[in-house]
């Protein structure tokens, strides 16, 4: 899979980071996310957060801007996902405490027991009127849960993935996924050693799930604009 191109080692997988940064967006969809970023980098506790209205709006308005509102897409009212967002404080408290490359192990009773949750949340929360539930669901607990849960999209996670989408119509089967993903990113985390050292804050480089995503999006905009010729030679000599 292409993936497995992307993160063969630090040096591909952070050149490809780099062109993410600057080539990808600069608009609104960028700046709604930088403030729930930073949201969570000064409260730094997740019950405080989802109870602020101010959060929950740049939330939803920051769903809007990466595309959940749109096309095949419907968000449910605000009010609704605010509402379903605190119904969840219990398993979102305890997610909240995990960071992806604090995870020794999801193998072990800490691992199973983030998987569990992970499902709960992901199957119960209210954030999609439209029937796929995984694009949009990834994203809102990415919001919640920056540094556990990479946003899952589309266009760039699922083909790098798996060379395809994927598409399911029951919330289990979409878990699945997800949770196959999760795992997989943990995967990378470990193999690459990345830490919070490697998370400068600048642009979308905001935690270690979206430097992953960040590197997929920059591999993606590469390709495009570049041979496979040039391709072939910047991973001989990275």
């Amino acid at each position: 899979m292409l993936i497995d191109i992307i993160t063969k080692s630090r040096n591909i997988f952070f050149y490809f980071v780099d062109v993410c940064n600057q080539a990808y967006r600069f608009g609104h969809d960028l700046k709604f996310y930088r403030e729930i970023i930073n949201m969570h980098r000064n409260v730094q506790d997740v019950v405080k957060l989802i109870k602020k209205d101010d959060f929950c709006k740049i939330l939803y308005r920051t769903l809007e801007t990466w595309n959940m509102n749109q096309r095949g897409a419907k968000l449910n009212e605000i009010e609704i996902i605010k509402e379903s967002i605190q119904q969840h404080e219990p398993y979102l408290i305890d997610l909240y405490k995990n960071k992806l490359d604090s995870i020794n192990s999801l193998e072990d009773n800490n691992g199973r027991k983030i998987i569990r949750d992970l499902e709960f949340v992901f199957c119960h929360l209210e954030i999609m009127k439209s029937r796929r539930r995984i694009v949009g669901i990834s994203k809102a607990m990415h919001f919640l849960l920056p540094d556990l849960v990479m946003p899952i999209d589309s266009t760039y996670t699922m083909p790098y993935f798996y060379g395809s989408n994927k598409y399911h119509v029951k919330a289990e089967k979409e878990f699945q996924t997800f949770s196959d993903i999760f795992t997989k990113t943990h995967r990378i985390v470990k193999n690459l050693k990345l830490t919070n050292n490697d998370v400068d804050g600048e642009k979308w480089n905001t935690s270690i799930p979206k430097l992953i995503d960040n590197a997929i999006i920059g591999f993606d905009k590469y390709i495009k604009s570049h041979t496979s010729d040039e391709l072939e030679a910047l991973l001989k000599k990275s």
